[in-house]
């Protein structure tokens, strides 16, 4: 054989196995740049506002009569928009439209379904670059987003029947805008946290300190019994220690006026969903009422649970989780998967249970803290 062909080979070989490498160790970089809208937002031009009177504007809506519901339920999605054409994506954005049918939804309101009346509205979400940056065109892209979300609970409010227990769920980005919920209409308001059974904020990070300042009347839920608090968490297993300092590193709060501000390296709250309190300690699998998948499936099907799959434990604001055995339930980590939406939830029938409790309490004091509030 013609030496020079093999040298050709070999030299071809040689850089294709060089830019495979390349492209593993620099994947997250890769995958940023492509994420990157690269236009200034003082130069963008935002999608129409949804019109929340409209069940288009809504992504889960009660399909039946909720008078004699237990509870009604106020969802807020993650991040379903990953594309860089646009700041804030438009709410009928079909790839996004279909994460969130099909992934984001069942898996993260999924656990709360069948316990009351569950209202997920669709929003100009901020894209996925949104949660990479904290300068001016991320927050823009966010503050946008929530005044959506703002405007959705505002009807939500309306629809809803006084006085009977309400559940608020945000997942990512949806967190942050449930945080921002809980600041602007609960924290100076006694008679809408009296029928706050508890809000689940997962994966956004909140400062501790925020509980002593700007959330000082929403306290953390310190226990599985404590009513009108917040439940928070940010799940990954050890190998994405990179992912854990982000988290760790910067969070988004809101000031009065409905802009964000920045936080920096500050303790970050963290409620182990197997013990739910901010212990440290390790809590064993055992303890552990079920992960499960229901991506793809109807929204009103619920998953069977996966019980036993994970041990968890809080570590410096984050929850720290044994990689399942299970490959589906583990968190995906090649070039960007593991900032999407994930298609299965660790928690979901533990969520379900703490929810359906914290529902229960809320019936037994709720009547009574609201007339003395009044």
């Amino acid at each position: 054989m013609n030496p020079w062909r093999i040298s050709i080979g070999f030299g071809a070989f040689l850089a294709i196995t060089l830019l495979a490498a390349a492209a593993l160790i620099f994947q997250d970089n890769l995958a940023r740049y492509a994420l990157n809208p690269k236009f200034p937002y003082q130069t963008y031009a935002p999608p129409p506002p949804p019109a929340y009177g409209a069940r288009g504007a809504w992504a889960l809506w009660p399909t039946t009569n909720g008078d004699s519901a237990d509870a009604d339920v106020f969802y807020a999605h993650s991040t379903t928009y990953y594309g860089a054409e646009h700041w804030n994506a438009p709410i009928n954005d079909e790839g996004a439209a279909k994460e969130l049918r099909d992934v984001a939804a069942p898996n993260e309101a999924g656990p709360f379904l069948g316990l009351g009346n569950v209202y997920g509205p669709k929003y100009r979400q901020a894209t996925l670059f949104a949660s990479f940056t904290h300068k001016f065109d991320g927050r823009a892209a966010y503050e946008l987003a929530f005044s959506d979300v703002s405007t959705a609970f505002e009807h939500f409010l309306n629809e809803r029947a006084e006085g009977r227990p309400m559940i608020l769920v945000g997942y990512g980005q949806g967190g942050l805008h449930v945080l921002g919920l809980l600041q602007r209409f609960f924290e100076n308001d006694a008679n809408l946290r009296a029928q706050l059974s508890a809000a689940y904020i997962i994966d956004h990070s909140i400062p501790v300190s925020i509980f002593e300042d700007e959330l000082s009347n929403v306290p953390a839920c310190s226990d599985r019994d404590t009513i009108g608090c917040v439940v928070s968490y940010i799940a990954f297993e050890e190998r994405h220690a990179l992912e854990q300092e982000r988290f760790r590193k910067r969070t988004l709060i809101w000031n009065d006026g409905g802009t964000t501000q920045t936080r920096s390296r500050e303790e970050v709250l963290c409620v182990n969903p197997l013990s739910w309190t901010i212990s440290e300690k390790r809590v064993g699998a055992e303890n552990h009422l079920g992960a499960a998948s229901a991506t793809g499936l109807p929204i009103s099907d619920m998953p069977a649970p996966i019980p036993g799959s994970v041990t968890a434990q809080c570590n410096r604001g984050i929850l720290t989780v044994e990689k399942p055995k299970q490959a589906f339930l583990q968190r995906k980590r090649w070039f960007g998967g593991h900032w999407r939406a994930q298609d299965y939830n660790l928690f979901f029938h533990d969520l379900r249970a703490d929810a359906e409790r914290r529902i229960a309490n809320t019936k037994i004091t709720g009547t009574q803290e609201i007339s003395e509030d009044n």
